[in-house]
């Protein structure tokens, strides 16, 4: 028979999912997304240090502007895999935001921090090679970005998979128990400073500047004309 208004009204519905658990889930998503492209970067990078050195056959697959070996596509494409396999094995069950909405802005801080002094080693790590370098040759380009055309090198692989791999690392290592307990303990007790008034910190910084220009420029006069003096009595150089 069919089933009636209130027999459909009186059956216990599903229960939202939480704003808290849609997170959760997101950030293990973007998680496994980040592991998935750090697998892919060194996969690259490995492939083309391969085909460079010769070991497993010539450059005879193209790629883009460059050639491949084969062997070394395949190697690198298995270790890609077996990095992405096992770091989400090991780490799978830990790939939750540890307390969150607690210790916000001292958490962010050390993250953002520490990702922009690991985007620099990125970046000095990609300019490194010179411009005959094979790592500096183009696979795609010039492409567009934000406007502005851009070249993509092999360089920027490894760049990458190092970045990738040092933020994971790090967020692994803040993310346990005690290393978030300490950052949430930290801006606990920054909440408890007592900060001066904006008045009274302003005047204490201009106060500052003022007697360190003072103190720099009667530095500067004195060395000016005690090296004048010097040279004149032949003393120093």
């Amino acid at each position: 028979m069919p089933e009636t208004m209130d027999e459909k009204q009186t059956q216990p519905q599903p229960a939202p999912a939480s704003p808290s658990a849609s997170k959760a889930a997101n950030f293990r998503l973007m998680a496994r997304a980040w592991i998935v492209l750090a697998g892919a970067a060194w996969a690259a990078t490995i492939a083309h240090a391969l085909t460079q050195f010769g070991w497993l056959g010539r450059a005879g697959v193209p790629v883009g502007h460059i050639s491949l070996s084969a062997g070394g596509l395949a190697v690198g494409a298995a270790v890609g895999v077996g990095i992405v396999v096992a770091v989400l094995k090991q780490f799978g069950s830990k790939l939750d935001y540890a307390k969150p909405g607690l210790g916000r802005a001292v958490r962010t801080t050390a993250y953002v921090s520490i990702a922009a002094l690991t985007g620099y080693g990125a970046y000095a790590l990609y300019m490194a090679p010179g411009l005959s370098s094979a790592w500096w040759r183009v696979i795609w380009g010039p492409l567009s970005v934000m406007g502005k055309e851009a070249n993509l090198r092999v360089q920027f692989f490894p760049a990458l998979a190092v970045f990738l791999t040092v933020i994971f690392v790090v967020f692994q290592i803040l993310n346990q128990d005690k290393a978030t307990e300490f950052l949430i303990e930290t801006e606990g007790e920054i909440k408890k400073v007592s900060w001066p008034a904006r008045k009274e910190y302003v005047g204490s910084a201009m106060i500052v500047v003022m007697v360190v220009a003072i103190v720099s420029g009667f530095l500067h006069f004195v060395d000016m004309y005690l090296s004048k003096l010097m040279q004149s009595l032949g003393v120093g150089f």
